[in-house]
């Protein structure tokens, strides 16, 4: 049985490699796993600072947003996630294949190699804009890295 992972983010070259693989990796089937991990989004909420000038002195006000911000930015990343896997497993139902999904939060690598070692991933298939961040994620596995590079053709 092979296994085979897909790293997806919110990029086109995302869904270009995805559909590469099902169109190209022919011994995909019922008998083999797929995987599909998505990469949510940065938080986009970071502290803020402000500067006021009080005659010849500067005032420094740091700010930093609140757990209830924290919350609202993590729940908007984990809603584009979801809406990531769900337009990825619709291509693959297209294709008539059934996926896996999983998303994290934070950096990817850690659950990535966590799923690589669980489910005995072989093939790790990203596209060369994430290639060098996901490296990492083959340390003292037995998965092979597949890059799929910036204009492919899909027919």
């Amino acid at each position: 049985m092979k296994n085979v992972m897909v790293v997806i983010d919110e990029s086109n070259s995302s869904y270009d490699v995805l559909v590469w693989v099902l169109q190209n990796l022919k011994d995909i089937s019922d008998s083999n796993k797929l995987l599909i991990f998505a990469k949510q989004p940065q938080s986009s909420v970071t502290p803020i600072s402000l500067t006021s000038s009080v005659a010849f002195a500067q005032l420094f006000y740091p700010f930093s947003p609140s757990g209830e911000l924290i919350r609202l930015a993590q729940q908007k990343n984990m809603k584009i996630a979801l809406g990531i896997l769900e337009k990825a497993k619709k291509i693959c139902g297209n294709h008539g294949i059934k996926a896996d999904t999983f998303t994290d939060v934070g950096d990817p690598n850690e659950p990535i190699h966590k799923i690589i070692q669980e489910r005995k991933v072989n093939l790790l298939v990203t596209s060369d804009q994430q290639n060098q961040s996901l490296k990492k994620c083959l340390h003292n596995t037995d998965c092979s890295l597949l890059v799929v590079e910036k204009g492919i053709r899909i027919n």
